[in-house]
């Protein structure tokens, strides 16, 4: 047993616990930050990071096959999916000794082990070598997700798998069902395509990426179906059988699809189970710790973010979070503003977005304006041979404020943050229209929506 004394006490050193306690130390905090698996959370180590080095060897992939349209040649083409495996562990792996520098460097203490409120300034971490129990001045929860299972169709790790298990790439399928047409679906399809594996996608909703806008996901179902993706969306899948050859995954109307193996990728659910939240006095909301726009728990002293709020199960949500909670902790008064959080889906074309949809604007009692630019009318879009999408500005009416962009593009989620700082600043369609944009680029996009919005279209 050892006791020992911070200012500040970090449970989780994903993307949000790890900005968090850099901040804190940043701030003149001492700092402890608790981890009982690897720095870097889901994102770097299973989700953002590892995924998007994957499809960069498959986007090369597709590339080089399709070379024969720029006018280059090139002989047979094949792959190697345990390089591309391994070169993914290897992006992991750099960035993952990159955040434990820079966390040694601010002289935050990283504690391996499992952390649990043992009251509201105390926390009890059991480690390899015993059990630390650090008295906190404030404790910061950032404990993250777990996957939520369905039942019927339980993971086994080996034919019905979660994208944790994906990575490896060594024993590839002849065709995959993935059940979950969001972000995590949706890219995972892009990968195992370009590796020729039959892929197909079984969403409940209506549309791929449920919640986001309506017309530019029925674009990126088309983009999918041209690379020979199944799209089946309006299904409920209801069972699974699993026999000696292909799985089964029932349906709701009565029908089924057949595959080799099954991903299910239908979401997460906030990771709360013993940490001590009752001992401490912090109540649940569902699943989810409520939390105040300080990052406050309704007890004095303890703060949590990420996804373990169930506000926005986003990265960059959960390093901001960070900030916001370590300022808060060491005497800083500090706010989160959720009005301009960028959503980004990393297929091809890339959809990204910020902001209401002329939909979310009237239910907000908004009367808003919308225009579209169809993504040929930017010369670098047809340079690049990329003309299949679309960008949609949507704008107060009474102010002229910019308060959405929607966009399938080519780097849609490099020409988001423009947008994003425009509506952080409050600035007009009119005002980001007068910003000189570089020709030829894609950000031209952002430019000829704003036109378009301030009335005044240029390209028709």
């Amino acid at each position: 047993m050892s006791d020992e004394r911070v200012d500040v006490a970090v449970i989780g050193a994903g993307p949000g616990g790890y900005v968090s306690a850099l901040r804190a130390a940043g701030l003149g905090a001492s700092v402890a930050v608790i981890e009982k698996d690897v720095v870097g959370g889901t994102c770097l180590n299973r989700g953002c990071i590892p995924t998007k080095a994957l499809l960069a060897s498959t986007g090369l992939l597709r590339a080089i096959s399709g070379s024969r349209e720029f006018g280059v040649s090139v002989g047979d083409v094949r792959f190697d999916a345990s390089v591309i495996a391994s070169r993914s562990r290897g992006v992991v792996e750099t960035m993952r000794k990159g955040v434990e520098d820079l966390l040694s460097h601010a002289g935050v203490r990283l504690i391996r082990g499992s952390g649990a409120l043992l009251g509201p300034d105390k926390v009890g971490v059991d480690t390899a070598g015993g059990t630390v129990t650090l008295e906190c001045g404030a404790v910061i929860i950032a404990t993250g997700s777990e996957w939520i299972e369905l039942p019927g169709l339980e993971t086994d790790g080996d034919r019905v798998i979660t994208s944790d298990d994906a990575f490896a790439l060594d024993d590839l399928p002849g065709s995959i069902a993935i059940v979950g047409g969001g972000a995590v679906g949706c890219e995972f399809a892009e990968i195992y395509s370009a590796l020729g594996i039959e892929t197909t996608i079984v969403e409940m909703m209506p549309q791929l990426l449920p919640g986001e806008d309506a017309e530019l996901a029925r674009r990126l179902e088309a983009a999918l179906k041209r690379k020979g993706i199944g799209v089946a969306s309006k299904t409920r899948v209801t069972g699974l059988e699993r026999g000696r050859g292909p799985l089964r995954l029932l349906t709701e109307d009565g029908k089924s699809i057949e595959a080799e193996k099954i991903m299910v990728a239908v979401g997460r659910a906030p990771s709360t189970a013993g940490l001590g939240l009752e001992q401490a006095g912090v109540d649940l909301d569902g699943k989810r710790i409520a939390v105040d726009k300080r990052m406050r728990t309704g007890i004095t002293g303890i703060y949590a973010i990420g996804d373990v709020t169930g506000k926005f199960m986003l990265a960059h949500v959960a390093s901001a979070q960070g900030v916001v909670a370590a300022e808060n902790a060491c005497g800083v008064d500090s706010e989160i503003d959720y009005a301009a959080v960028p959503r980004c889906v990393f297929t091809s074309p890339e959809y990204a977005a910020v902001g209401m949809t002329e939909a979310e604007a009237a239910e907000a009692g908004i009367e808003a304006s919308v225009y579209k630019v169809q993504l040929g009318r930017v010369g670098r879009a047809l340079t690049l041979g990329e003309t299949f999408g679309l960008a949609k500005m949507t704008c107060d009416k009474q102010t002229g404020r910019v308060i959405g962009f929607h966009l399938l593009a080519p780097h849609a989620s490099e020409l988001l943050s423009e947008v994003s700082t425009a509506m952080a600043g409050g600035l007009t369609a009119e005002e980001v229209a007068r910003v000189i944009h570089p020709h030829p680029t894609m950000s031209e996009i952002v430019w000829e929506a704003a036109q378009g919005s301030a009335g005044r279209p240029l390209h028709g």
